[in-house]
């Protein structure tokens, strides 16, 4: 059994470490003004974060089974949509669901 002091210690330090880590952004941007690497990480780090994820998502699919079709029709859904749309939520949403259901059929 671990010791109960043990892991009153290793929760202690984890909420510390949550609560610096939230509280940063705020200490160093409070000022509000916009810098070059604010500007940097709002334009660049959502595409590259899902982009990211669609790599993940495709790396272990088969695309010559039932199962790859549906991924590759799902993420065609998605892609039509959003570049049709321009809307990240709408795209998003929508391709889970169109792959939830055909997953489920």
């Amino acid at each position: 059994m671990i010791d109960s002091n043990y892991l009153l210690l290793v929760f202690l330090v984890m909420t510390i470490a949550t609560y610096i880590s939230r509280l940063t952004p705020f200490i160093f941007f409070a000022s509000g003004a916009e810098t070059p690497v604010l500007k940097f990480i709002a334009k660049k780090i959502p595409p590259m974060v899902l982009t990211i994820l669609v790599f993940y998502m495709l790396r272990e699919v088969n695309y010559f089974s039932f199962d790859g079709a549906k991924t590759i029709i799902a993420l065609l859904a998605t892609s039509t949509l959003h570049f049709y749309k321009r809307n990240a939520l709408l795209s998003i949403l929508t391709g889970t669901i169109i792959y939830m259901s055909l997953v489920q059929i």
